[in-house]
């Protein structure tokens, strides 16, 4: 009676490491699709609007606390903004690399 004990145990196993699998399969197949959906024509990849507005973010307070503000400033009105929200998104990565500068 304990080997058929054991073998219902090892097949249990055996069924929930193919349901984690199964799950693990399905989940890449999304991201998959998804990326997919992200490939323009040209080639290029689409950007994330929203991480790259966070990382310019970081690099501005970065900089404003190592006592730039003043410049972060002046730096957001040559984007023509008050505030980073007002940046048009294209402008992000030129944006980050004119702040990375300050100071240096």
């Amino acid at each position: 009676m304990s080997k058929m004990n054991d073998l219902d145990l090892r097949l249990n196993e055996a069924e929930n490491q193919l349901d984690q699998a199964k799950d693990a399969i399905h989940s890449i197949r999304e991201l998959l699709s998804s990326n997919q959906d992200a490939v323009p024509c040209d080639g290029q990849p689409k950007r994330n609007t929203f991480e790259d507005k966070v990382t310019v973010r970081k690099m501005l307070a970065k900089k404003s606390a190592e006592g730039y503000t003043a410049q972060v400033k002046e730096l957001l009105h040559k984007f023509g903004a008050e505030k980073l929200s007002d940046v048009d998104p294209n402008d992000y990565e030129d944006l980050y690399y004119s702040a990375e500068g300050l100071g240096q």
